[in-house]
Order: C-alpha cells, then sequence, then structure tokens
C-alpha cells in the first residue's frame, strides 16, 4: 500500500505533473512613483526590466517622471519602458520620453496613438 507520502516521491506521478497545464508566472511589480495621476511600475525580469507607466503624463510630473526613469536605469541597464496605461500625454511627456530613451538601452513599447501623434510632430523619434 502506497501513502501519500510514497505518491508525492513516484517519478511517474512527478512526471505527469510536470507534463500538467503551464502555470502563468508574473513578476511583482514594484512601485516606484506614484502621484495624483500617475503611476510608475518596474518588473525586474530575467531579460530587460519593464517599466509601466499608467496614467496622465503632462509638465506636472514630466520632472519627476524622469528621475524615476534615470533611477529605473540603476536597477537594470536594458528597459523596455510600457505605455499601454497612458491615457493622456502632453508635449512635455514626450519629450522626457524621448530625451530617456535616447540615453541608450531603452524600448518603448505601445505607445498610445494620441502619444504616436506627438511623437511624429516633435521630431526624430528614438523609440
Amino acid at each position: 500500500m502506497t501513502t501519500s507520502h510514497d505518491a508525492a516521491l513516484d517519478p511517474h506521478r512527478i512526471a505527469d505533473q510536470a507534463t500538467g497545464p503551464a502555470l502563468s508566472w508574473a513578476p511583482p511589480e514594484q512601485v516606484l512613483y506614484v502621484d495624483h495621476t500617475l503611476r510608475i511600475t518596474c518588473a525586474i525580469m530575467p531579460g530587460p526590466s519593464v517599466i509601466r507607466l499608467s496614467g496622465e503624463i503632462d509638465g506636472s510630473n514630466s520632472a519627476e517622471l524622469r528621475r524615476t526613469l534615470e533611477r529605473a536605469r540603476l536597477i537594470d541597464d536594458e528597459l523596455i519602458v510600457d505605455l499601454s496605461g497612458v491615457t493622456f500625454a502632453d508635449v512635455a511627456a514626450v519629450r522626457t520620453l524621448r530625451d530617456f530613451a535616447a540615453g541608450g538601452d531603452v524600448e518603448v513599447r505601445d505607445v498610445p496613438h494620441q502619444m504616436r501623434r506627438l511623437m511624429s510632430l516633435i521630431g526624430p523619434a528614438s523609440f
């Protein structure tokens, strides 16, 4: 008779468990900055770490965005900046992101349509 302990050590049972449905895993996100309109988080990944921006970016928080992104560069020298959660961005925001991306090893992803339009108007895209 097998006990539950023996069943847990059974190599066939372990193999069956290993081929079962894959579990999705997402790294925890650390909050880097929050104000009344903007939230910046970081998920440290085995490749480039992912910085996620959510909310509104304008002249009132662009300087803090830049400081936070520069601090994130100390976490990982390769970064992905995910803008999918940005609901509004003005010219100051786009300039801040452009200048940060020009600093190297930054990939900007999921840029909202309104921001892409501003990027095309501001000048050469280093995104």
